[in-house]
C-alpha cells in the first residue's frame, strides 16, 4: 500500500508540473492555436510603449496600432522626448508617412510591413514564433513566454527576442536582445483588442492628416507655426563608419531650397544632402518606413543598388545616398539627432 501511495503521489506531482507548464496543452497545441488565432482574426487595436536602447540615450514612444485585414494599417508613433507624432498609414493607395507638425507626407509603393515588419505589429511577433522551429515556450504568471530568433534587416546585431502572450494570445510584452543578451528594444502593451470595428475612412490619408493637424495645440488656437526657411548651420553626423572620412562640404542648387551636401569617401562612398524643403508631399515609386528612434525615415533601394534614406529633423530634410548597408545608414541618421549646426 505504501509503495502504491508513493507511486500515486509521484503521478500527481508530475501532473501538476505538466499543468503548470502548459495546462492540458502540449507546446504543439499552443503553436497550433496561435497560428489559428492569427489566421482567423479580422484585425486589432492596441496601445503600447516602445523603448529603444540603440542610440546614445533611450528613446521612448507611445504607439497606437490599428490593423484591418487584409492590408490596412495605421500606426501613430509619439516621441515622448520630442512630443511629436508621426503616422505610418497603409491603404489601397500605398504607404504614407505623415508628419503633421510639418503638414508633410511621404508616399510610396511598398511591401511594408510584410518585408520588414516592426516589433509593435502583432503579426510580426506571431510570425517570428511560428517561423522558428527551435523556439522555446514556457509559462510565467499564467502567460506564455516564447524565446525565438530575431530577424530584423535594419539591425544585424539583434539576435534574440522574448515575447509574452496571455492565454488567449494577446501580447503583453516583448524584448529584443543583442548577442550579449542586452535588451535593445522593449515594448509593453497597455491594451489589445481583437476584431474591432473601424470607420469607413479610418485609414484615409486626408482624414488622418486633418485629424492630426487639429490635435496640434498651436493649430487649434489658430497660431500654427510656419516651418523655418533659409540657411541653416551644417549638421555633421557624429557617427562615421570605420574607414570613411569626410571629403567635402559644398552648397548645391536645388530649386528654391537652400541645400548643402557632405561627401564621404573610403570604405563606403556616400553623400548626405541637407535642405530646408518647401514641398508638402513627396512621392517615391518604392520604399519602406524605418524607425530611426527620434523620427521615421523612408528607405529606398536594394542590397545590390545605391540606397537612399530620407528623414526630417527640426525643419531640415536629410537625404543619405550611397552603397551603405541599412544598419550603417540608420547609425548615421541616429547621430544627427541633438547635433547643433555649424
Amino acid at each position: 500500500m505504501k509503495r502504491g501511495a508513493l507511486w500515486l503521489a509521484i503521478v500527481l506531482i508530475l501532473s501538476v508540473m505538466t499543468a503548470g507548464c502548459f495546462g492540458t496543452k502540449s507546446p504543439e497545441d499552443v503553436i497550433g492555436e496561435l497560428s489559428s488565432t492569427l489566421e482567423k482574426m479580422s484585425g486589432y487595436k492596441t496601445n503600447a510603449v516602445l523603448t529603444l536602447q540603440t542610440g546614445s540615450t533611450p528613446q521612448e514612444y507611445d504607439v497606437e496600432v490599428w490593423y484591418q485585414k487584409p492590408a490596412n494599417y495605421r500606426v501613430a508613433l509619439t516621441s515622448k522626448q520630442r512630443n511629436i507624432t508621426q503616422i505610418i498609414l497603409r491603404n489601397d493607395e500605398g504607404v504614407f508617412v505623415l508628419t503633421p507638425h510639418l503638414n508633410k507626407s511621404f508616399r510610396f509603393q511598398s511591401g511594408w510591413p510584410e518585408n520588414n515588419g516592426p516589433l509593435y505589429l502583432y503579426e510580426t511577433l506571431v510570425r517570428s514564433i511560428l517561423d522558428d522551429s527551435e523556439r522555446k515556450v514556457n509559462i510565467d504568471d499564467k502567460q506564455y513566454v516564447f524565446e525565438v530568433k530575431a530577424n530584423y534587416s535594419g539591425n544585424r546585431s539583434l539576435t534574440k527576442q522574448k515575447i509574452w502572450l496571455t492565454e488567449d494570445f494577446k501580447p503583453t510584452h516583448a524584448e529584443i536582445m543583442d548577442g550579449n543578451m542586452n535588451t535593445m528594444v522593449e515594448i509593453s502593451f497597455a491594451d489589445f483588442v481583437f476584431n474591432p470595428q473601424f470607420d469607413e475612412d479610418a485609414f484615409d490619408k486626408d482624414r488622418n492628416m486633418q485629424t492630426a493637424l487639429m490635435a496640434l495645440p498651436t493649430f487649434a488656437q489658430g497660431n500654427k507655426e510656419e516651418p523655418p526657411t533659409g540657411s541653416f548651420g551644417v549638421i555633421h553626423p557624429t557617427y562615421v563608419p570605420q574607414g570613411v572620412k569626410l571629403a567635402a562640404v559644398e552648397p548645391v542648387e536645388r530649386g528654391e531650397d537652400y541645400s548643402v551636401v557632405l561627401q564621404y569617401e573610403g570604405a563606403y562612398q556616400y553623400k548626405l544632402l541637407e535642405a530646408r524643403p518647401t514641398a508638402t508631399t513627396v512621392s517615391y515609386d518604392v520604399g519602406m518606413p524605418v524607425n530611426l528612434g527620434f523620427t521615421i525615415g523612408v528607405l529606398t533601394g536594394t542590397a545590390d543598388q545605391q540606397r537612399m534614406l530620407t528623414w526630417e529633423l527640426d525643419g531640415v530634410e536629410f537625404t543619405l545616398v550611397g552603397n551603405l548597408p541599412e544598419d550603417e545608414m540608420v547609425k548615421i541618421a541616429n547621430s544627427t539627432y541633438g547635433v547643433s549646426g555649424k
